[in-house]
């Protein structure tokens, strides 16, 4: 529409100047040209609407030849319009119809050569990412769960595992064999324990029955009389009771307390003795979990490899 406007208002000012012929000639030439090489006929109704448009241009192009004051009659108008407007209308099929251009066609065409390629080359590699998800899932699920045929065609492995079970069972009759030690221990020092506590209760009656009875004795026993020599350098050759009940005091004390003293070595001997057992025990337990441990990595190595 706008293109219109503007023709019309150019043709207008083409006919005040006296230029409208001048113009129009050369276009008319233009027109009825032939097509150009490669390009395609036209159709008949287009073919019969550019003959129609020729000839209301030849006759417009006369009139002005003949007179210039033809421009200023009423049907002049009328013809200027419907041949612009034919003008236009062909002008607007033409350019709805015009093919396009083959390098915009081949660069089109590229774009969508590459994108399907580049949509293959990512579904090939989706099919391999699943493919090897797939691989190493039954890869892992062999390995977790190992099948018996594999075992009995590997003889080391069965080896291996005999030694690992008689492994065992030698330590756990070696741990009941401690464990039952270590109880009859339990057992003997329980009973020193109790034959400790007897001779203290032994010990405590007996002081206390001396005591009650060392005041008793000494009042009822006579005083001893020393014997006088005639002589004046005579010395006295009597050795007082007392004395020699103190020395019978001193062995028995002595005795008790060497009886005692025997009894703690022996109760100090015992919990060494469990002391040294229960450390054996533990270091036997620790020695038989990390020769399990290496047992159990080495199975699980032969495993890999198998």
């Amino acid at each position: 529409f706008f293109f219109l406007i503007f023709f019309f208002l150019t043709l207008c000012f083409l006919n005040a100047h006296g230029l409208f012929a001048f113009v129009l000639t050369p276009l008319f030439c233009l027109l009825s040209l032939p097509p150009a090489a490669g390009r395609s006929p036209c159709p008949p109704d287009a073919a019969g609407r550019l003959a129609d448009e020729h000839a209301l241009i030849a006759a417009l192009v006369s009139r002005l030849q003949s007179g210039p004051r033809v421009l200023d009659s009423p049907g002049r108008l009328d013809e200027e319009h419907r041949l612009i407007a034919r003008y236009a209308a062909r002008l607007a099929a033409e350019a709805g119809n015009a093919p396009r251009p083959p390098t915009d066609l081949g660069f089109s065409f590229d774009a969508n050569k590459q994108q399907r390629q580049l949509i293959a080359e990512l579904e090939n590699k989706n099919r391999e990412i699943l493919q090897e998800i797939q691989r190493l899932r039954l890869e892992h699920e062999q390995a977790s769960q190992p099948t018996p045929e594999k075992a009995q065609q590997n003889p080391t492995l069965l080896a291996e595992l005999r030694l690992l079970r008689q492994r065992k069972d030698e330590l756990e009759q070696r741990m009941s064999a401690l464990q039952e030690s270590r109880r009859e221990l339990m057992v003997q020092l329980e009973g020193l324990m109790k034959l400790l506590k007897e001779e203290e209760q032994k010990q405590a009656a007996q002081a206390a029955g001396s005591a009650h009875s060392s005041p008793t004795h000494g009042a009822g026993r006579p005083m001893p009389m020393p014997v006088r020599s005639t002589s004046a350098g005579s010395t006295p050759t009597h050795v007082p009771q007392d004395a020699l009940a103190g020395v019978g005091g001193d062995l028995q004390e002595a005795f008790t307390q060497g009886t005692r003293r025997n009894l703690r070595n022996d109760l100090l001997v015992a919990a060494d003795s469990i002391t040294n057992t229960m450390s054996s025990l533990v270091k036997e337990l620790h020695s038989a979990e990390e020769e399990d441990e290496e047992e159990t990595e080495k199975m699980q190595n032969g495993k890999d490899r198998g």
